[in-house]
């Protein structure tokens, strides 16, 4: 009879479906990954926080060079650069070389009455490298005002910050001036 009701045994389901259900379990279970995958590793806000104000801080240090604050910033640059971008800031001539080149700088910017101000349009943080630095980009534009020199310029600071050893404390580990070159007046 057409109607006859056959007995379908788990073999031949497993022949006839097995296919499907194989299927249907490996979709199932890639779905499952995907939902419980954890979410991409991004630092903390309050820890991208600490760094965009620590680079903000080096920043100002680095430009602010009024008379007033000079002398400070660059006593507080000595804790937040590695020794070896202080060398090198000091023999491209951002920094002074020594405690008489700082005297010198200040007593010339007093006479001058140099004030500053930086202003910082922009902070971004990248992502760690294997060595644990974290590379941070400042832009902004810098206004110097004295009795010499009035003028404005742009900044671009690559810096990759890192830690230091004995207190954990931020330290520049490398620095470079990404400024693009302003055409002199007449080229």
């Amino acid at each position: 009879m057409y109607w006859r009701v056959q007995k379908v045994g788990p073999e031949q389901l497993i022949r006839t479906y097995g296919v499907h259900i194989l299927l249907a379990v490996s979709v199932l279970g890639n779905a499952f990954l995907w939902l419980s995958r954890p979410a991409k590793a991004t630092m903390p806000t309050e820890v991208k926080q600490d760094i965009e104000k620590f680079a903000r801080i080096v920043t100002n240090n680095l430009l602010d060079t009024s008379y007033i604050t000079c002398r400070e910033n660059m006593q507080n640059l000595r804790d937040e650069l590695a020794p070896s971008v202080q060398q090198t800031l000091a023999g491209a001539g951002v920094l002074p070389r020594s405690e008489q080149d700082l005297n010198a700088l200040v007593m010339d910017m007093t006479e001058r009455k140099q004030i500053c101000a930086v202003r910082i349009d922009s902070v971004k943080t990248g992502e760690a490298d294997a060595n644990g630095c974290i590379p941070v980009r400042v832009t902004g534009v810098c206004a110097i005002h004295s009795a010499a020199e009035t003028g404005e310029r742009n900044f671009a600071f690559q810096y990759l910050l890192g830690s230091k050893k004995d207190g954990g404390a931020l330290v520049v580990a490398n620095w470079a001036d990404l400024t693009p070159q302003q055409p002199q007046a007449g080229q």
